[in-house]
């Protein structure tokens, strides 16, 4: 009898050591789980952080390598540009521009937006773009350096923004980008994202009588146009100009020219160097 009750108090011993050996595994099973669990939510996490970098990476390597179009796709396109204003000029000017369903783009000098503020809204109002054409229009001053360069447009992108609210990237260097602007003033433009426009039609208009201008852009034109080359018109602000647009702007709507303005969206027209660039205080 004494013998039974000890094979039964071993048999209980054997009974709550397996019970307790289930539960032990029990708990480090669970204690897997939740630490599978865990490392699987940090490696989704990680996954996820992983996809949302190399989307914002991809978006922004989108916007940089965006392709521009080349103005010189575009069939029976003009871009009319204006330098140095607004003044009393520009007024006549998108009078003339609105009778003739014409868009153009207007390069402005800083301190004459500060004094004409509202002819800068009126160019915006009459969907026209603007450009900014530095403060001083003296090469000894703009060309003094690099940086000289361009505080100016910095300038006149400010004073924009502060008149208008709108935020422009187009720009025209005074007497265009030959001979003075050189690599390292184009590449400090190109990191500050601001786009250089020169022109391949010259109007001469500061010089020559109203018809002689119009005869001479015609005749550039038409030599162009036989190229497949995009016409960029020089012009000014200036009551002469004014005066006698009305007489380009007829030419060009009957050979079914569409005169349309500069955008962020087209490749810049610039004069290359050649070799001809070279600094203002270099002596050459």
């Amino acid at each position: 009898m004494k013998k039974h009750y000890q094979i039964l108090i071993l048999f209980c011993l054997i009974l709550m050591s397996g019970c307790q050996q289930n539960h032990y595994e029990k708990e480090i099973s669970e204690e897997t789980l939740l630490s599978q669990s865990i490392t699987l939510d940090e490696n989704k996490e990680k996954e996820e952080l992983t996809h949302t970098e190399e989307k914002i990476e991809n978006e922004a390597t989108s916007e940089d390598t965006e392709e521009l179009i080349d103005i010189d796709t575009e069939d029976n396109v003009v871009y009319l540009t204006f330098d140095d204003g607004p003044n009393l000029a520009t007024s006549t000017i998108l009078e003339v521009l609105q009778e003739y369903d014409a868009e153009a783009t207007f390069f402005l000098m800083e301190p004459l937006m500060r004094e004409y503020p509202q002819l800068v809204q009126n160019i915006l109002d009459e969907n026209h773009a603007i450009g900014l054409h530095g403060v001083t229009h003296n090469k000894d001053k703009f060309y003094e350096s690099e940086q000289s360069a361009l505080n100016e447009m910095l300038q006149g992108q400010e004073t924009l923004k502060d008149l208008t609210g709108v935020h422009t990237n187009l720009i025209r260097t005074p007497y265009g980008s030959i001979p003075y602007l050189t690599e390292s003033y184009r590449e400090l433009f190109q990191e500050n994202n601001f786009k250089i426009w020169d022109w391949n039609v010259d109007s001469s208009d500061w010089s020559l009588t109203g018809q002689q201008y119009v005869d001479s852009v015609i005749n550039q034109i038409e030599k162009l146009d036989q190229a497949n080359i995009t016409p960029i018109i020089l012009l000014h602000d200036t009551a002469e100009t004014a005066e006698h647009l009305p007489t380009l702007l007829t030419y060009l709507k009957n050979n079914h020219f569409t005169m349309k303005k500069l955008t962020d969206q087209l490749k810049p027209y610039q004069f290359s160097c050649h070799e001809r660039c070279y600094r203002l205080n270099s002596g050459q």
